[in-house]
């Protein structure tokens, strides 16, 4: 029989004792399996080469008894501290192949050991334990060799990016992206032999993910928009190719977010096309939903919002408040003695550093 400590394993909760110590009973298949109640265990979630899943567990079992052995290890001080390999208990041999088993195999390439002979390195349980050693000759030397391989080793990836970069034609300051952090900390995690991804991989599988994620974001806000109501904001700028865009957002008490933008190159902005933005995004949102449109005073926008809020009585266009100071600043610096560039510095950078007036606006 098994021991009270083993007994406490979820495993024993859909299976029993078999003829041998070493053999469980599955109590929805009636299968008997030798190894343990571990073996039995991935028999009733399935995926592993050395045990037939069982057909008959019941999804909901099969996933409690899934992140049971997942939160097993993550959950364990024994997986988390490196200890002297005599120290390790020997019950939790049966606990790391459990582990090792449920994450994929990571292949590396080959290593030449001390002996001369080629071995494939694999990541298993024990890289837990133990630091890897180093494949550079001096590596691990005392005084400083192992910040100093580290260095050498960074030097490379580094050079290897950059060049990257310039072949790709990406912008320098890509690197400044918070993303970019996170894509670096990840592939330092898989180690050596990560193949890079595909075409089709990041054009077709994972932006459709991640448009999934963004349409999730906007549905949260939607139903802010709902509960609150929102304001349209229209921000439009000039680029440096001499495009004209007006970018749309909307806000509400969960934020803002980014809606889409209008390429008005082409063709001019007067009122009329303004109106019938306006009520192209009121339409889009809801018009019982939109509390009003925040655009700059320009003169088409100003007539724009008095079409609109005839036509939407409970709809008011606001002019931008930041813009109109930032016109009045402007006028107010054309005028001696703020004219002066020194002066006009000045003002500007203490009007910048007062925190309740940028609020204000």
């Amino acid at each position: 029989m098994a021991d009270a400590s083993k007994k406490r394993d979820i495993g024993w909760n859909y299976g029993t004792q078999g003829a041998t110590k070493d053999s469980v009973n599955c109590n929805f298949c009636g299968s008997t399996f030798n190894g343990g109640i571990t073996r039995h265990k991935q028999h009733l979630v399935g995926g592993f080469k050395n045990v037939k899943q069982c057909t008959a567990c019941p999804s909901a079992i099969r996933e409690e008894v899934r992140a049971y052995m997942q939160n097993k290890i993550t959950n364990n001080p024994k997986f988390q501290v490196r200890q002297p390999e005599e120290y390790i208990d020997i019950d939790d041999v049966d606990d790391m192949n459990e582990y090792a088993e449920m994450m994929p195999p990571s292949k590396t390439p080959k290593i030449s050991s001390s002996g001369g002979a080629s071995s494939t390195a694999r990541k298993g349980p024990m890289n837990l334990y133990f630091p890897q050693k180093s494949t550079q000759k001096g590596g691990f030397e005392k005084g400083g060799g192992i910040d100093e391989t580290k260095k050498i080793l960074r030097e490379r990836a580094v050079s290897a990016f950059a060049i990257w970069m310039y072949d790709a034609g990406l912008p320098f300051n890509c690197v400044n992206h918070k993303s970019f952090n996170k894509f670096i900390e990840t592939v330092g995690q898989h180690g050596p032999g990560m193949k890079p991804p595909t075409f089709h991989e990041v054009r077709v599988t994972h932006l459709k993910k991640e448009v999934e994620k963004v349409e999730k974001i906007v549905d949260e806000h939607k139903v802010q928009w709902t509960k609150f109501g929102c304001s349209i904001m229209m921000d439009k700028w000039t680029a440096r190719n001499g495009k004209m865009i007006i970018n749309i957002l909307v806000n509400s008490p969960i934020g803002s977010v980014f809606l889409g933008s209008v390429d008005a190159s082409n063709e001019s902005t007067d009122s009329t096309k303004m109106y019938k933005l306006f009520e192209s995004t009121i339409e889009r949102i809801g018009a019982e939903n939109v509390v009003q449109i925040v655009t700059d005073n320009a003169s088409e926008n100003v007539k724009a919002g008095s079409m609109m809020m005839g036509a939407y009585p409970h709809i008011y266009w606001t002019p931008c408040a930041a813009h109109c100071i930032n016109l009045m600043f402007g006028d107010i610096f054309k005028v001696k003695p703020y004219a002066s560039g020194n002066i006009t510095l000045l003002s500007s950078n203490f009007l910048y550093s007062q925190y309740l007036i940028l609020i204000s606006y």
